[in-house]
């Protein structure tokens, strides 16, 4: 009868622990043809990732690759629930992604550009408010809802959009909001709250690049409607 050959364990493994080691091995080899979610989960629970570590990495792996590094540690233990450990390991890897590869986050040079990023605001089912921050060469480093309801100057001040701006380091922003509605057109209130937040926006150094109306099938940029590229906003 043939004999199957028996790795010995190696010394000073316990059975559990050698029992560990090998479902890890055996993992590593398969790592090629797992999706991102299933890498995502291993990273945060190793070779066999509990129900929690599966859930995050599904909730983890649907975001952009831009929005997940802006996020850090904070912004998924705040925004998804992940715990402080498993967050911290996620946020480490994806410094080192950034360290090892280009960063590849898109520029926005365009009102199309900042719809795509904001394009949840879209099916929202209430009016919201957000504002998207950019870096110096206009590529995103995160964004934040910064209020909810009917947009008017009594409910949202320039500093609840350039505080997170200035917290963040931002070098300029996007703001958007919805018209759940359907009608993209800006109200006199739109109005009025556009030209406070470009008036403070040019105080504090951080500008604002454009104003973004958005509905299901349509949108409304300040910036094209009305011409900011040609003009002088201080003025």
């Amino acid at each position: 009868m043939r004999r199957m050959a028996v790795h010995p364990r190696p010394a000073g493994l316990r059975p559990g622990a050698a029992r560990r080691r090998e479902r890890a091995v055996a993992v590593a080899g398969e790592l090629s043809g797992r999706s991102e979610a299933e890498l995502i989960a291993h990273v945060l629970g190793g070779a066999d990732p509990t129900a929690e570590a599966r859930r995050w990495s599904h909730e983890v792996a649907r975001l952009p690759a831009w929005r997940r590094r802006s996020l850090g540690a904070a912004g998924l233990v705040a925004e998804h629930g992940v715990a402080a450990e498993p967050a911290l390991r996620l946020a480490a890897l994806w410094e080192l992604a950034d360290r090892w590869y280009p960063d590849d986050r898109p520029a926005v040079g365009s009102p199309r550009d900042a719809a795509l990023l904001l394009d949840d605001l879209r099916t929202a089912p209430t009016e919201r408010i957000a504002v998207l921050l950019l870096d110096s060469r206009h590529r995103p480093i995160g964004s934040e809802v910064v209020a909810l309801g009917t947009i008017n100057a009594s409910r949202l001040q320039p500093r609840d959009v350039l505080a997170p701006a200035l917290t963040r380091g931002a070098s300029a922003i996007v703001v958007g909001h919805n018209h759940p509605s359907g009608d993209p057109s800006p109200s006199a209130a739109d109005r009025r709250v556009t030209t406070a937040l470009r008036e403070a926006a040019i105080i504090v150094g951080v500008p604002l690049l454009d104003h973004l109306i958005l509905t299901r099938h349509g949108q409304y940029s300040f910036r094209d409607a009305e011409g900011w590229d040609l003009e002088d906003p201080a003025e």
